[in-house]
């Protein structure tokens, strides 16, 4: 059973910017014209699609907004990338 009735899934947990515990769901969901589309949601909080630049086989721009944060982490902190 899933926590927010969504396809596919998944979810975990780890800490805001104040140290409390949250939850990090993503997966499949209905848009509001019954489109199939992935999201994702922080807790209880609101949900956000993932938008897609073009063709879906591209990364959408929030995975790759994260993923390019998490590089700018890397090189600032001097944080060596993991893979």
């Amino acid at each position: 059973m899933t926590t927010r009735g969504w396809y596919k899934e998944r979810t975990l947990t780890t800490v805001d910017t104040v140290g409390r515990e949250v939850s990090v769901t993503t997966g499949l969901t209905r848009d509001p014209e019954g489109r199939l589309v992935a999201a994702i949601a922080i807790s209880d909080g609101p949900t956000a699609i993932y938008r897609y630049p073009g063709d879906a086989g591209e990364r959408t721009e929030l995975v790759t907004n994260a993923a390019d944060t998490v590089k700018e982490l890397h090189k600032l902190a001097g944080v060596p990338p993991t893979r």
